[in-house]
């Protein structure tokens, strides 16, 4: 293996060059695939809490209106309420969470570019 920029003479499991202290190409692939593992990571968890929360939002809005009911007057506009109020949040969460995505992606293209 020889150094892409200096041409210098590389060990085996070199990650840098001894001569200009270029990165490696294959510790630059290594650093890459790190950075998808890990971006993956991100939104294999992000993903799974809107997940969550939006199942939990459905379950408090069924509970109550099992417990409050959905007759004429005040508990309907109370069960109508909650359930609003229920799709708004999330409906929100997964607003942040797709944001959040975007920006990850955009911070792993910067980064990948940089490294060049």
């Amino acid at each position: 293996m020889f150094c892409e920029k200096c041409g210098a003479k590389l060990s085996d499991n070199a990650k840098f060059c001894d001569a200009c202290g270029t990165q490696t190409a294959k510790e630059q692939e290594t650093i890459q695939a790190e950075k998808k593992k890990n971006y993956d990571a991100n939104v294999d968890k992000t993903m799974g809490s809107s997940i969550s929360i939006t199942i939990a939002m459905i379950i408090f809005s069924l509970i109550f209106v099992i417990f409050v009911g959905f007759d004429e007057g005040e508990a309907r506009v109370a069960t109508i309420t909650a359930i609003a109020f229920s799709i708004f949040i999330c409906g929100l969460k997964w607003y942040y969470e797709m944001k959040n995505q975007r920006k990850w992606k955009k911070e792993i293209k910067e980064k990948a570019k940089g490294s060049d």
